[in-house]
């Protein structure tokens, strides 16, 4: 997870906003699933998931430092969930520790949305997106929400296509401009 994490392209594409907002959305299901079946007591979704599953879970000090210097480009969200989706990591590696099946990895939308083109910020209480923005407030209520049916680049490149379609009339090239058709 430390790898993968470290080789994002932290450059922030607007292109990608709405499939970005549809795997955030799948990280609050997913998250609030998590909380709802361990009783977590946090007001918000970027928490230390791991922590609340099984307290203690440790974390090499050397893989967090060296992973925190290559994902600051991300901003300070992006600086503040990594130890938490670094621990996860670690709690899915400890021997002996078993997770529900029916609970999906939490992280795993989070690092697709990283991985299509950098981070998001957040501000009063929404998610910044670039061209969309998603509100934090009820996300433990995403818990009953339909799952994200996939993450494969081609449906999630469709959902941008609609997205940019539906709000701007055209589709947004990477750079901002509208793409040729």
């Amino acid at each position: 997870m430390a790898a993968r994490l470290s080789a994002v392209d932290w450059e922030r594409r607007g292109d990608k906003a709405w499939s970005k907002a549809a795997l955030l959305k799948e990280f609050f299901r997913r998250a609030a699933r998590v909380a709802d079946a361990y009783g977590c007591d946090t007001r918000t979704p970027f928490f230390d998931i791991a922590d609340c599953v099984h307290p203690g879970i440790q974390l090499d000090q050397k893989v967090l430092d060296d992973t925190l210097k290559n994902v600051q480009g991300g901003g300070w969200d992006v600086t503040n969930v990594t130890p938490f989706i670094l621990r996860w990591a670690a709690l899915r590696a400890t021997p002996g520790v078993e997770l529900p099946a029916e609970l999906e990895d939490p992280f795993a939308p989070l690092m697709v949305l990283f991985e299509r083109g950098g981070g998001f910020h957040t501000e009063n209480g929404e998610v910044n997106l670039e061209w969309k923005s998603v509100r934090f407030a009820g996300w433990r209520r995403r818990a009953a929400d339909p799952a994200l049916a996939s993450f494969a680049a081609d449906d999630l490149d469709e959902i941008d296509r609609a997205g940019s379609m539906a709000q701007f009339g055209y589709v947004m090239g990477p750079d901002g401009v509208p793409r040729e058709q």
